[in-house]
Formats: C-alpha cells, structure tokens, sequence
C-alpha cells in the first residue's frame, strides 16, 4: 500500500510540475492545419500578416473574404512515406508562405509557396529560395499596395549578418503577394553590432496602436550576458514607415534619433525574450486596451510566457508561464522555441498563440519533429494574472 501510494505522490508531482500554469484550451485543429503529405512538410519562424487591412471593402456587400498570409523561416519539402509520418525525398530552402482564405483552420483554404514562382518543379526535387541568399523572415505589415517585412541576412554561428528591409507588391484585385518581384533594401536601419552586443529589428511589429504610429520591436543579444536577448522597440508613422530618418528609438525614457541608443541597458523593456516574439492590443476582457506581449523565455524552452502593458513599450508587469509544452518528453530530441500570439486569430475567449518544434542542431527525422503547435490564450488568463500580481 505504501508502495502505491508514494507511486501516486510521484506521478502527481510529475503532473503538476509538467502541467501549464493556467488551464488553457486545446488548439489541435490548428496543429492539423500544417500536417502536409507532400509539398511544403513544415517550418519555422511563423508570423502573421493580415492581407486585407485597410482594404476598401465593396460598399454594397460589404464583405470581403478574409487572407491571412503565414511567413516561415527555414521550410522543408517534398516526400513523405508510411501515411504522413517519416520524410521520404526532401529539400530545405530558408524562407516560405501561405496563404490561408478563412479564419478557421482549413487545409482547403490554405496554399503554400516554397519557391520561386518561376521554378516549376515536382515536390520532390530541389527548390530555390523566393528571395536569393540565405534569409530568415521576421515580422510583417501590409503597407499601402505592398507586403513589408524584415528579413535577416544569416552570417557565421547562425547569426544575423545583416537585416534588410524586404517588400513585395500587392495585386490589387487580389491582394495575393506577387512572390516573383521581391525587392530588398539593404541600407534601412534595422540592425547594429559592437564590440559586445547587436541590435536586431523586426522580431515583432505592433500595427493596432491608436496615436498613427508602427511599433516596430527587436532585441538587443548582449554577449557578455550569455546572449541573453533583451526587448526593444523603435516607432514611426505608419504612412512614412520606409522613410527611415524619421525612425525614432526609445530608450527607456524618451524617443530618440539613433539605432545605438537601443544598446544600452536602460533601453530595454523587457529580459530574457525569444528572438521572435509579439506585441498586441488586448481586445478583450478586464485586461481590454492593455498590451499583450507573448514570448518564450530565454527563446527555446518548453514554457511560453506573457506580460501585459500599460503601454505597447511599457512599462510591463510580471512574467506569466501559462503554458508548458510536453512534446520534448513524448517525442525526444526535440526543443520549442520563439512563441508569438497571432491577433488575427481571436474569439470571445482569447487570442491563437504558436511556438516552433525543431531537433535544434541536426536536421529533423520526420515531420513531426519540424513544424510549429499551437493553443489559445485565453482572456479570462490575462485577468487571473493581474489579480495574482494584485495580490503581492
């Protein structure tokens, strides 16, 4: 009998101790939408961009078929065998997208693109980037008749060279990117390295703030504190966004000319964030019109954390672990990394949030192993949080 019941004791110390902070809702229909047998098999790095915003919808119908555009990082593709669960014949470029018709997961409603749209080939043979060079895509924003984003110039050691500002233009009957006119601005200032840090811009951009203004957020890597990545932010006016001298940086007290004043400590606005994260108005709830800010600590863990805002720079209250991912325990070999909410996707109840899944230093074995998860984050969390920090 003793034995039974320290057995109980352990499992349900084991349970408590691998179970999320707060109770949050399943988003396995989500997790399904990037389940692929062929073609494009999965990814990292994934944003989202709403293809629709500011769009003059028709004044008659007034409805207008909703396109979220998905940007991923290092993609995957080609074959699979045994029904899905082990790769067959595959490639790897280091950029990809799709394009999803609905606000619900549907694979009807999605389409990836892998390639160049120039490059007809089978699934099985070898694409080529979208964007020539080795590019790493980060956040984006619809601006006027084109898609803007920040894209990293991936150097030595897997860190960035050098950030570009990336754009392509819109359709405008369609909205759809045209993927085959990429155009890459290497002289916006997105990106400063000294002796002991670099500043990277573009990990997440606020585009819901009220005062006209982008919020364009990046990290500072500090070196000498074991490459622990620090939150910063820039702004500008939304409609002067690629006129880069009217960029100002904050740091820490006011809005300044100069991407080094982001270097120092006092610019930082929050520790210990992922390399890519979000920032988002709260819609809904007792926390409404606060900001959300979703990342995962110290950037690859199974945890993903959250703090809420007074302002999109701050200042920001307590680190919330509302989630803890138990796939590197069911699947082995596996780590989570740079969790980021997807505002476009909300309900009554809360707001979509990712995380990527990697067999980080060697390449993934199966699909499984190389896509992002998702699960919601409810409103109701966000209010147990501020009374908790109430509470103190």
């Amino acid at each position: 009998m003793r034995i039974k019941v320290r057995l109980f004791l352990f499992f349900l110390v084991i349970f408590v101790l691998q179970s999320p902070t707060f109770a949050q809702r399943s988003a396995d229909n989500w997790n399904r939408l990037l389940e692929q047998k062929e073609g494009w098999l999965g990814a990292d790095g994934i944003y989202t961009v709403d293809l629709n915003r500011d769009v003059i919808t028709d004044v008659v119908s007034n409805k207008l078929s909703p396109q979220t555009l998905f940007i991923f990082s290092d993609t995957i593709s080609g074959e699979t065998r045994e029904n899905g669960n082990k790769y067959g014949q595959i490639a790897m470029t280091n950029h990809s997208f799709a394009i999803l018709t609905a606000l619900e997961p549907r694979k009807d409603a999605i389409t990836f693109f892998w390639h160049k749209p120039e490059n007809r080939e089978t699934p099985a043979e070898r694409p080529q980037n979208i964007v020539d060079g080795h590019y790493w895509l980060q956040d984006g924003v619809r601006y006027g008749n084109r898609l803007w984003l920040t894209a990293i110039l991936v150097g030595k050691a897997w860190k960035p060279e050098r950030i570009d500002a990336l754009s392509f233009p819109l359709d405008r009957k369609t909205n759809k990117p045209d993927f085959s006119r990429p155009s890459l601005n290497t002289n916006a200032p997105l990106s400063l390295r000294t002796s002991d840090a670099q500043v990277v811009m573009g990990a997440a951009i606020c585009d819901d703030a009220d005062d006209g203004n982008l919020y364009i957020f990046g990290y500072v890597d500090r070196f000498s504190k074991g490459s622990r990545k620090d939150a910063v932010v820039a702004r500008v006016p939304r409609n002067r966004l690629e006129n880069y001298e009217e960029w100002r940086f904050y740091n820490g007290r006011e809005w300044q000319e100069g991407l080094e004043s982001l270097v120092e400590e006092k610019a930082t606005i929050v520790r210990g964030v992922s390399t890519e994260y979000s920032v988002s108005k709260i819609p809904a709830g007792k926390a409404a019109g606060k900001w959300l800010m979703v990342y995962t600590p110290g950037t690859i863990s199974e945890k993903i954390a959250f703090r809420i805002g007074k302002t999109q720079y701050g200042p920001f209250g307590e680190e919330h672990i509302f989630w803890k991912s138990t796939l590197p325990q069911e699947m082995g070999h596996v780590s989570c990394y740079n969790a980021k909410a997807h505002p476009i996707f909300t309900d009554k109840q809360g707001v979509l949030v990712s995380f990527n899944v990697n067999r980080l230093g060697e390449l993934a074995q199966k699909p499984a192993e190389y896509r992002p998860r998702f699960v919601w984050l409810d409103w109701s969390t966000l209010e147990e949080a501020e009374q908790e920090d109430a509470s103190k």
